[in-house]
C-alpha cells in the first residue's frame, strides 16, 4: 500500500514530476501550492504522514509578488501546533534551490535537500522517516486492511484501529474493557456501511428496540447469501462479547470474569477478519 505525503510547492510542473517520481517509491504525493491550502489538507487528512516544503512559497492563495523564505518558518510553526493538537509526529523537510540560505538557521531542526538534484535522497529520507512512525509501521503490516479501510472508517476511526493494533503489542489489562468498547463501535460503523452498500437499506430498518442493528443486519446478509455462516457467527460472538465487557451495557457490578490479553487479541483479530471479508464484498459488489 502507498503512504500519503504532502508537497507544498508553487511550481506546478515540478509538482507533477515529483508525483511521478514518488509513485515509484510507493508514495502517494498530494500537492498544495500555498501554505494555507497545505495545512488545511494535512489537518483534515491524517493519512498524510509527512510534508515536503519548498524553500520559497506563497503563504496563501492569490498572494502577489515573489514568494519569501518566511514561508518555511511559518510552516514549521503551524506544523508544530498541529502536532500538539493532533498528538502525532509530522516529519518535514525543506527542498529548495537555495539550501545555503537555510542551512545555518535550520541546522538541527530540519533536513535540507537541493531541489532538482536530491530527488532520490529526499524520497529515501521520507521512507526512513515513515518507517520510524509507529502508525505507519502498523498500517504497512496490515495492507489488506488499511488499503481499503476508507470504505468503512473516518480518519479518526482509522486512528482508533491503529491504536488497537499498537495496544495489542503491549496490552494493559486495566484498559482492556475500554478497548473492547472501541472494537464494538468500529463493528457498528462497519455494519452501517454494509447495510447501505450491500442491502441497500438504512441500518435503522434492522434496529431493535434498543437501537442496535448489528446482529440483524448480518442475519439479513446471511439470509441473502452474501456472507458465510462463519462470518455470521463471528459477528454475533464479537458483538456479544464486546458489549458484555465494554461500556455498552450499564449494570450495578461488572461480571466476575475479567477479559485478559488473549481474549482482547482474539476479538481484535475477529474484527480484522470481518473488515477484510466485508471490504472484499463491497469492492467486488456489482455496480447498479
Amino acid at each position: 500500500m502507498k503512504t500519503s505525503v504532502l508537497l507544498i510547492d508553487d511550481d506546478h510542473a515540478y509538482c507533477r514530476n515529483m508525483q511521478k517520481e514518488a509513485s515509484g517509491m510507493l508514495l502517494d504525493l498530494l500537492v498544495a501550492h500555498n501554505l494555507e491550502d497545505g495545512l488545511e489538507m494535512i489537518e483534515s487528512n491524517r493519512r498524510l504522514k509527512a510534508v515536503i516544503l519548498d524553500g520559497h512559497c506563497f503563504l496563501e492563495a492569490g498572494q502577489q509578488g515573489i514568494p519569501g523564505a518566511n514561508f518555511v518558518y511559518h510552516a514549521f510553526h503551524r506544523l508544530d501546533d498541529l502536532e500538539r493538537e493532533q498528538k502525532r509526529v509530522i516529519p518535514r523537510c525543506v527542498n529548495t534551490e537555495q539550501p545555503e540560505a537555510f542551512r545555518e538557521e535550520l541546522s538541527g531542526l530540519a533536513t535540507l535537500f537541493t531541489k532538482n538534484n536530491d530527488t532520490a535522497p529526499l524520497f529515501r529520507w521520507i521512507r526512513q522517516e515513515l518507517s520510524d512512525l509507529e502508525e505507519v509501521r502498523v498500517m504497512e503490516q496490515h495492507p489488506g486492511i488499511f488499503s481499503r479501510s476508507e470504505l468503512f472508517f473516518s480518519h479518526l476511526e482509522e486512528d482508533e484501529l491503529v491504536d488497537l493494533l499498537l495496544f495489542s503489542e503491549n496490552p494493559d489489562a486495566v484498559e482492556i474493557p475500554a478497548r473492547l468498547a472501541v472494537i464494538r463501535r468500529l463493528l457498528e460503523k462497519l455494519t452501517d456501511v454494509c447495510s447501505l452498500q450491500l442491502l441497500r437499506q438504512p441500518p435503522q430498518k434492522y434496529a431493535n428496540q434498543s437501537g442496535v442493528s448489528v446482529k440483524a443486519v448480518f442475519d439479513a446478509l446471511h439470509s441473502h447469501r452474501l456472507i458465510s455462516r462463519h462470518i455470521l457467527k463471528l459477528v454475533h460472538g464479537l458483538y456479544s462479547y464486546c458489549s458484555e465487557f465494554g461500556t455498552h451495557i450499564h449494570r450495578p457490578s461488572m461480571p466476575a470474569y475479567s477479559p485478559g490479553i488473549y481474549a482482547f487479541r482474539r476479538n481484535l483479530n475477529s474484527l480484522l477478519e470481518i473488515v477484510a471479508y466485508c471490504s472484499d464484498l463491497i469492492t467486488n459488489e456489482p455496480k447498479a
